[in-house]
């Protein structure tokens, strides 16, 4: 597992939230990964799925790969970010597609507490909300219009779980890319213009769509 550490001028980004590394080449099928091959993600399930850019058809919203929640069970894909000041306001950004069907996951946001453990006793839920997306599109989801979520100066757990999923079978389904936290990320949602402006062209051609949630 990774911790990822940010400092006072630079309070925001997972690492490797796109899930570009490690580069799986231009293959369009998916690799269950050990959680050392993965920089700086962590799993509750027994392996990390990487999928590579039109796996099924489906293109990377971000980069040339995207995760697959559901490697082998209703597992969660989790990571660990310290450096965030007690105060202040974060905020999450990521997209969702469905394999098959309708796919739910659940994202957790939990301030680890003084010890920066999860379970030890002391831990606050910042924020949790389950998603649901189909396989028509990445469906961006952010924290706008949720109450302000307020980083109290420890460790913090963003946590990705699979829920259910369309096909019925918990080795498939819910498809995440495009993972971010911290100070001001996803407190709005860029409009179609704007992100067209940030280099977003591309996939347009390569018919990917998306939608805001």
């Amino acid at each position: 597992m990774g911790l990822a550490t940010f400092t006072s001028e630079a309070q925001a980004g997972l690492i490797n939230g796109g899930f570009e590394q490690p580069d799986l080449g231009t293959s369009p099928t998916s690799s269950q990964l050990a959680t050392s091959s993965v920089p700086w993600c962590n799993t509750t399930d027994n392996a990390i799925e990487i999928c590579g850019n039109v796996f099924l058809g489906v293109p990377a919203a971000q980069g040339k790969q995207f995760a697959e929640i559901n490697a082998n069970t209703n597992g969660t894909l989790f990571q660990d970010v310290s450096g965030i000041t007690a105060g202040s306001q974060v905020g999450f950004t990521f997209l969702h597609r469905a394999r098959v069907g309708t796919d739910v996951m659940a994202l957790t946001i939990t301030d680890l507490g003084i010890d920066n453990l999860l379970g030890g006793g002391n831990d606050t839920v910042l924020f949790t909300k389950q998603y649901s997306a189909t396989t028509s599109a990445w469906v961006q989801n952010t924290n706008a219009g949720e109450a302000p979520i307020i980083a109290l100066g420890n460790n913090i757990r963003l946590a990705y779980s699979a829920i259910s999923t369309g096909s019925g079978d918990l080795s498939i389904g819910n498809f995440l890319d495009a993972a971010d936290f911290g100070v001001g990320v996803g407190v709005t949602v860029p409009e179609p213009s704007t992100i067209l402006g940030l280099g977003l062209v591309t996939l347009v051609g390569l018919g990917t769509s998306f939608k805001r949630k």
